[in-house]
């Protein structure tokens, strides 16, 4: 899961950073689906939910917000776009 991470992220030289966001995106989904090992077909949930998590690094607690004539939304429940699966 790192490896692909890394590269929807061409993120190469954060390995640490990425390794407990990745850790972290796991914990969340096996506290939802009350498992304690995560099921192969689940792997790239982990891996958009990571994805999400690293983009909004250093927008933690925010709802939206507005820089230079751009604005972003943030969902609530990150793991919303997953439920039909």
């Amino acid at each position: 899961m790192l490896d692909r991470l890394q590269v929807i992220l061409n993120v190469y030289d954060q390995e640490e950073l990425l390794v407990e966001i990745l850790a972290l995106s796991v914990q969340k989904l096996l506290a939802y689906i009350n498992e304690t090992t995560l099921p192969a077909q689940f792997e790239w949930i982990a891996v958009e939910l990571a994805v999400q998590r690293f983009n909004r690094i250093g927008s933690e607690g925010m709802s939206s917000e507005s820089v230079d004539g751009g604005s972003s939304t943030y969902v609530e429940d990150e793991l919303a776009p997953f439920y039909t699966y």
